[in-house]
């Protein structure tokens, strides 16, 4: 599949793998990368990680058919919630968060009432480095769990 947009939220050890391996396999015309620092925005696209990084969350995700958060579970919520005017509907939403139970119920609902699609996952990768200056091939051949919430037999979440 090749995607339009694809927005990595944190482009940190994981997200600027991630965005290596988008851009290496030419999975997307576009990849914008979001960062809370601007002494960040440099490094971004000096790695190659993404095609521009911004401090502006919603020019990030505007547009986007993809969202991959990466960044640490305590700010998820709250960064979805920022996103959420500019989600487009049917995007699909998804993590890097090493649990899922926390980031499934504090994020999921969200997601689906602005129209939008949420999938819990983590790659099974990571290193001894930090930040996107550390960024390698870790993600390209990394194994993925994927999660989707559980229902109990008569259709209610768990």
């Amino acid at each position: 599949m090749r995607w339009q947009k694809i927005s990595i939220i944190g482009i940190g050890l994981l997200g600027g793998s991630i965005g290596l391996a988008v851009r290496r396999r030419k999975l997307a015309k576009e990849v914008a990368g979001y960062v809370r620092r601007a002494a960040s925005l440099k490094d971004c696209e000096k790695a190659g990680a993404v095609d521009y990084a911004t401090t502006d969350l919603l020019a990030a995700v505007s547009g986007a058919d993809l969202i991959i958060l990466c960044t640490p579970l305590a700010q998820m919520r709250s960064l979805v919630v920022q996103m959420l005017p500019a989600l487009k509907r049917g995007a699909i939403v998804t993590d890097v968060g090493s649990v899922k139970a926390s980031v499934v119920r504090e994020v999921e609902m969200l997601v689906r009432k602005s129209g939008a699609h949420f999938i819990g996952s983590h790659p099974m990768a990571g290193g001894e480095k930090t930040g996107v200056v550390a960024a390698r091939r870790i993600c390209s051949s990394a194994p993925c769990a994927s999660s989707r919430r559980l229902r109990n037999p008569i259709g209610r979440p768990c």
